[in-house]
């Protein structure tokens, strides 16, 4: 009696043991779903600001007949880079300054802010396409980093132009 018990046990436990012995196989879904983003200046931005840096003319001797050119360079510095999913249309608008008067964008004196040196900005090297809120640059992304700058001129000729420091400060949205 012993013996058959100790036989029936093991026969038990050979069963359960093999019956833990099994292979299941099965699927693993993988899903990613990538919305239309944007990363601008190399910074993750959903609804913020962003220092785009400086246009700078430099110094200039006289305002004469001649016009001054300057343009923003590369990564930062007045640059402005958008990095979007492939695809996702953007705009990117530049307001009127701080000192917008007749018609044109002006930078102000900082010693006597009633002197006005005006300016234009522009979306391209020839100074054709004027970059403002009513007219923004509108395009679709790459997927890969796109790098706009911004082309800035002086017109030569104002008059009551005076030495000193002119400073504006333009807001550049973006929406996409």
């Amino acid at each position: 009696m012993k013996y058959l018990l100790a036989l029936t046990s093991t026969v038990i436990f050979f069963i359960a043991s093999s019956s833990h012995a099994a292979t299941v196989n099965g699927t693993l879904g993988v899903t990613a779903i990538i919305g239309a983003g944007c990363q601008v200046n190399n910074s993750n931005v959903t609804a913020g600001v962003v220092n785009f840096g400086s246009l700078n003319f430099g110094s200039i001797n006289t305002i004469n007949a001649q016009n001054v050119d300057a343009q923003t360079t590369g990564n930062g510095s007045g640059s402005i880079v958008m990095e979007c999913s492939g695809g996702t249309s953007f705009s990117i608008s530049l307001d009127n300054g701080q000192h917008f008067a007749g018609g044109t964008r002006a930078m102000a004196n900082a010693g006597n802010a009633s002197i006005l040196l005006s300016y234009a900005l522009y979306q391209n090297a020839a100074r054709t396409i004027p970059w403002s809120n009513a007219s923004p640059l509108t395009t679709t992304a790459t997927g890969a980093p796109d790098t706009f700058n911004v082309y800035g001129r002086i017109p030569g000729g104002q008059s009551g132009i005076t030495s000193g420091t002119y400073n504006d400060t333009v807001q550049v949205v973006i929406t996409w």
